[in-house]
């Protein structure tokens, strides 16, 4: 659920040239973080119309561009203007209407919301009535998975995956299509769940 209220006291650092904006949403957004070197989950915890304040495990340079793209898919666009353990500070390439950002195209049913994705290669345990395959996870976000596999279970198939450095989770089989399935987790991960998962990337793309 997103709140947002105003906030003088908690601001984004910007650089001494620019003055600061007087107006600045406290928010809670999660978006993906596309850099250079991947892509990580993210929290955007502060936002204006000139840039925003992010949680991230990113390891970000003063300077770096990059892009967020958030849950109602909409795409942030800057370079990094400050970092700290876990926090960055962003300003976009171009001014953005914050109140569109937050809730143009809420009504809009090809807009459809989407929990952000991280793109994966690795092994997967997946069983079903006893018998485990291991297919390549392709992409991971809280609410579930997108597996490459060559001869999917019917569409609601319940089944369980484990993925490495995560607790086994059950799931149901969503879609499948050209030798890849969609599957929804029973139980959603915790944003520091896969904040946790992400940073490993001998695991996460131990395939290539």
């Amino acid at each position: 659920m997103t709140t947002f209220t105003a906030a003088d006291d908690d601001y984004v650092p910007r650089p001494v040239s620019v003055a600061r904006e007087p107006r600045l949403t406290t928010i809670l957004l999660l978006g993906r973080m596309v850099t250079a070197g991947g892509d990580w989950v993210c929290r955007v915890r502060n936002l204006s119309s000139g840039g925003l304040m992010a949680e991230c495990d990113a390891p970000l340079t003063v300077g770096e561009h990059v892009r967020i793209e958030l849950r109602n898919l909409s795409v942030l666009q800057g370079a990094v203007t400050w970092t700290q353990p876990r926090r960055a500070g962003m300003m976009f390439s171009d001014p953005i209407d914050v109140p569109t950002l937050l809730h143009g195209g809420a009504q809009d049913p090809e807009r459809r919301p989407r929990a952000p994705r991280l793109s994966a290669t690795c092994p997967v345990l997946l069983w079903h009535l006893g018998q485990t395959t291991v297919p390549l996870l392709r992409d991971l976000s809280q609410s579930g998975c997108r597996l490459g596999i060559t001869s999917p279970p019917p569409v609601g198939t319940q089944v369980r995956v484990t993925i490495p450095g995560l607790a086994a989770r059950h799931a149901t089989l969503r879609w499948s299509c050209d030798g890849e399935a969609g599957f929804a987790f029973t139980e959603m991960l915790s944003f520091d769940e896969l904040s946790a998962w992400q940073a490993d990337l001998s695991a996460r793309f131990a395939a290539e």
